[in-house]
């Protein structure tokens, strides 16, 4: 029995390796970061419609784009999320291992192997950062399975046929992918001057082409968001997925000396929802006089007649419009909401915002407004119930009587000065 055991180990040992430390994947995401996924899906709205997938196809690297956004709809959940970078590292392991076979075919297959465990730890560790998007993961991916067949296909042909065959193969990739394509140039060592001239005749032909500037087109058009606005801290990016789940408790438990005013000020409505806090008291910590903005411990400034909100990133962003919806602030958290999609860094809309737009509106009865973003929502797949089962509030007002929640809110909002003011 020892012996087989030991023959499995010995003739398994490469799959059993990439086995445990994809595990080892799923449960860094899973228990440790699940807020950094969670944080790509609330910066998109993906679509099941041909419009949206035009959109992208028609910019360089749109396919890898457009791979990247559908792959991250489904980080609603982190286990999907954790499940995907697992998937996606034992791809990328398996794709390098088998293009370090293909160019060094007389490298010994373990070093062969160990060599292939650094492009996906290093896509894994790229993935921690939250202004780095899925695309270039899924372009590299994609390159390297079209850089494979490549080698296996004209390992037998003559190394023109092999450079006739890239020639057809770069502009397309780099079309679908963006600038990664630029790998496949390894895939004709003798002819790089060529295929690099090829490549940057791409490069510079498609920035006349689409409405960006060469200096983009050239890093990658979705590849990094850096530079642009801010995604949030860990500290808010974790606080923001624990009260989209209103769990008070764990907010209690986990922030207790937090640094960014908008999860301070969900410690306190967290205090407030658990009881540990009267509502006179908590209206009084939660919004502070105005004269003390850029320094209060919360989010909330009060004039003599105005309300100014004070947050700088899009999870603090998204935090408080969440924190305004529960203290029957609609006007606020709707203004909140459309301020939270302004912080996405390439533009796109965010399904979690639209949601929440459609909520307010139907609790100020803006009833065609909240229709149109139910049309919008009901071409997804994880908005795409719940926007059925709001649908009939527009169309049947008193049905809000159904959602104690949305009928107090709006009773607030009807009995209530407007004083929020920028």
């Amino acid at each position: 029995m020892f012996m087989t055991i030991n023959r499995i180990i010995s003739d398994k040992w490469q799959q059993m390796t990439v086995a445990v430390i994809a595990i080892v994947v799923f449960c860094f995401w899973y228990f440790l970061f699940p807020f950094v996924p969670v944080v790509r899906e609330m910066s998109q709205l993906f679509l099941w419609t041909g419009d949206y997938m035009m959109e992208r196809l028609v910019i360089p690297g749109g396919l890898a784009q457009y791979l990247g956004e559908m792959v991250s709809q489904f980080f609603l959940n982190p286990f999907n999320a954790a499940l995907s970078y697992s998937i996606l590292f034992v791809i990328t392991q398996r794709l390098t291992y088998k293009l370090f076979l293909l160019f060094f075919p007389s490298v010994k297959t373990v070093y062969c192997f160990l060599f292939s465990l650094l492009p996906p730890v290093a896509l894994w560790g790229i993935a921690l950062l939250p202004h780095i998007p899925l695309t270039l993961t899924m372009a590299l991916v994609m390159v390297m399975g079209v850089g494979c067949w490549i080698m296996a296909f004209s390992s037998q042909l003559s190394r023109q046929s092999r450079l006739g065959i890239l020639c057809l193969t770069l502009p397309v990739m780099y079309w679908l992918t963006g600038p990664v394509a630029v790998l496949l140039v390894l895939c004709c060592v003798r002819w790089i001057p060529v295929t690099v001239t090829l490549y940057a005749v791409c490069v510079i032909g498609s920035s006349y082409l689409t409405p960006y500037p060469l200096e983009q087109v050239a890093k990658g058009i979705d590849y990094d968001w850096s530079g642009m606005k801010q995604m949030g801290t860990f500290e808010e990016m974790e606080c923001d997925i624990l009260l989209r789940k209103r769990d008070w408790h764990q907010i209690m438990m986990r922030f207790h000396h937090p640094e960014s005013p908008a999860v301070r000020s969900a410690v306190l409505l967290a205090a407030y929802q658990t009881g540990q806090m009267d509502q006179k008291e908590f209206l009084k910590s939660i919004i502070v006089p105005r004269y003390m903005y850029g320094e209060q411990s919360t989010v909330f400034n009060i004039g003599p007649s105005f309300i100014i909100v004070n947050y700088g990133s899009l999870s603090s962003a998204f935090m408080v419009s969440d924190i305004a919806y529960q203290l029957y602030w609609p006007n606020i958290s709707q203004r909140l909401s459309f301020d939270a999609m302004e912080y996405i860094p390439n533009y796109n809309k965010s399904g979690r915002a639209i949601r929440r737009l459609v909520e307010t509106c139907i609790i100020t009865r803006q009833y065609e407004l909240a229709k149109k973003y139910l049309d919008i929502l009901e071409k997804t797949i994880f908005y795409h119930k719940w926007a059925k089962s709001m649908r009939p509030l527009t169309d049947n007002p008193q049905l809000i009587t159904n959602y104690p929640f949305m009928k107090k809110a709006q009773e607030c909002y009807d009995n209530t000065e407007d004083v929020f003011f920028f």
